[in-house]
């Protein structure tokens, strides 16, 4: 007996055979762009969080989406939400360069400590300053963003977390100014130690508004040589405080922090 078509002897007519294999040849192609374009998509979600202060919605797509950490958005593929922050965090400390007052107006909307809480859910997800984006941003930029990440082991901050809790008492300096009881002043932190020998030092703001401070900075020579001394200037929201340093090198020489004159 003649053996019946080929068609017949699988049980699968041919039409269906090569439409199974068209379906499995074109998906993989479509699945990678609707992948990328999910991820794209994350993405943009984390920088629009970050440019309207929206910690929470960060807090969102890192943990429960598990967007990535480091990724652009679609408008700039190569700045990081990392960068963005600090950028934003630029804008509060440096004041925006001439000509550009028009740009980036959101900046002017979330604070110091909302940035710093973004930071550290980035860096907490492995978000890290790449060596280029440190070339763009001015010394005061970067300490703050190294002050911030500079306590990593801590526990991610909590949803709408009250300012740092104050300063425990110290050595201090004289404030130099009054509002009625409230007053912005240096302040050594007995509690936390620095560098084996010494302890950390802060600004603190105990205002209702936000200031803008000028410190004078001034290190014991080491030997023969002279001791240094440098101004920075520093912006501390309200009711918060700032970490200006360690009152001891890591050689053990003093460090002195003074406030000048804040507004």
């Amino acid at each position: 007996m003649t053996p019946p078509p080929a068609r017949w002897r699988t049980g699968v007519p041919c039409q269906a055979l090569l439409l199974t294999w068209l379906s499995v040849a074109c998906w993989s192609p479509a699945a990678m762009v609707e992948a990328q374009s999910g991820a794209r998509a994350e993405a943009n979600q984390l920088h629009t969080a970050i440019v309207n202060g929206d910690v929470e919605s960060l807090r969102y797509w890192l943990t429960d989406r598990h967007a990535d950490a480091s990724a652009g958005n679609a408008a700039e593929p190569d700045v990081t939400p990392l960068a963005r922050c600090v950028s934003l965090a630029a804008h509060t400390l440096d004041g925006p360069p001439a000509g550009e007052h028009e740009r980036d107006t959101s900046s002017s909307v979330v604070s110091l400590r909302t940035l710093q809480a973004m930071v550290t859910l980035l860096y907490q997800h492995g978000a890290r300053l790449t060596d280029a984006d440190r070339r763009r941003f001015s010394g005061p930029a970067l300490r703050w963003y190294d002050d911030t990440v500079s306590t990593q082991g801590a526990p991610e901050p909590a949803p709408h977390a009250d300012p740092a809790p104050p300063v425990a008492a110290g050595r201090s300096s004289k404030p130099v100014i009054a509002l009625g009881l409230a007053t912005v002043f240096v302040k050594t932190d007995s509690r936390k130690a620095c560098n084996s020998v010494g302890h950390d030092v802060y600004l603190v703001n105990e205002t209702q508004l936000s200031v803008r401070a000028n410190v004078t900075i001034s290190e014991e020579a080491a030997g023969a040589a002279n001791g240094s001394q440098k101004s920075d200037t520093y912006t501390v929201d309200p009711d918060s405080s700032w970490r200006l340093g360690c009152d001891a090198t890591t050689d053990g020489r003093s460090v002195r922090y003074e406030l000048k004159a804040w507004r």
